[in-house]
């Protein structure tokens, strides 16, 4: 019998936590979404290529072609000129390709790994992490394209990187439930927090640098867990009504916002872990957000290729 495309794409994005399933209103799911530096203009990334829009209308401007059919997510380096995208081919190949932002000229594509790259994190200008459905985080040299080292201990798939720069220590999460810390220098694994039930799909640190750095994880177990990772603490968590899948936080780090598999986005106090306001956003799963630095507004994707702005609540005890 002959294999149907369509069929493997949909058995392998049911396993994957449906990011790979082809919306059926004609546009692929939004993956990832980033705001550039300028905070003026929004990247997104689907099977649909690299979308550049404006900001706050969200009119498209530009695309830029992919090297990889299926993209996962975006990063912006530190000095804002450079644009990872990460993906590839499931269970065949991973790939990270460099944009030069904002022309959007492919400098670099750096594949080999062995599976989907679903997550990545930049270490500095020069060096990038990228985590792939192999079980492994792969850092590399992105101006030289060369692969500095290979991060091993998770039994199973990558799916988000969160790196810590006043300490220099990477986090990273995925299939296996666990977050691990490293010292990406010397490739070491400081320690492995086990207490999510269910796979993690996103890591977000909060902004700010008083006190211990605090980094916010959401999971299939449908809660929203904050974690002190330099002690190897967690600090408290959230449950909520639905499964969160991305997470961003608040300027000022004051609350942590998440997307939903019911289209809606939460903003949760990390002190009390209450749901301080509930905005729906979108129709199905929201699979990405971000917090727009300065006007109190939310970007969310999700499926159907759907991409919206909401403003949250001024009153942090607005509820919705």
């Amino acid at each position: 019998m002959p294999v149907n495309p369509k069929h493997v794409l949909h058995t392998v994005g049911l396993w994957l936590g449906l990011w790979l399933i082809p919306a059926t209103a004609g546009e692929p799911p939004v993956t990832a979404v980033a705001f550039a530096a300028n905070a003026k203009t929004v990247v997104a990334c689907s099977q649909a290529g690299v979308r550049v829009y404006s900001w706050p209308e969200l009119k498209h401007r530009a695309t830029f072609p992919a090297a990889a059919v299926n993209l996962h997510d975006v990063a912006f380096s530190p000095s804002g000129n450079r644009l990872a995208v990460g993906g590839g081919t499931p269970t065949e190949d991973g790939s990270v390709e460099i944009f030069s932002w904002p022309a959007g000229k492919s400098l670099k594509v750096l594949g080999g790994q062995g599976n989907l790259v679903m997550g990545l994190a930049w270490l500095s200008d020069s060096s990038l992490a990228a985590a792939s459905l192999d079980h492994s985080v792969t850092l590399w040299n992105t101006r030289t394209g060369a692969r500095q080292r290979r991060l091993e201990g998770h039994s199973r798939g990558v799916c988000s990187l969160c790196f810590l720069p006043k300490e220099k220590i990477l986090v990273s999460t995925g299939v296996d439930r666990s977050l691990r810390v490293w010292k990406p220098g010397s490739g070491r694994l400081i320690r492995s927090l086990n207490i999510h039930t269910r796979r993690v799909h996103n890591l977000a640190l909060r902004p700010g640098g008083e006190g211990l750095p605090m980094v916010a994880s959401v999971s299939d177990d449908r809660s929203v867990r904050l974690w002190q990772p330099t002690i190897g603490r967690m600090v408290r968590f959230a449950r909520l009504k639905s499964r969160p899948l991305d997470a961003d936080w608040l300027p000022d780090g004051s609350r942590v916002v998440v997307s939903c598999s019911d289209g809606h986005v939460r903003v949760i106090d990390p002190l009390t872990v209450q749901v301080t306001s509930d905005v729906p956003a979108l129709e199905g799963w929201a699979y990405s957000l971000a917090v727009h630095p300065t006007d109190g507004s939310v970007l969310v994707a999700g499926q159907g290729g759907q991409l919206r702005r909401r403003v949250l609540p001024r009153s942090a005890d607005d509820r919705r």
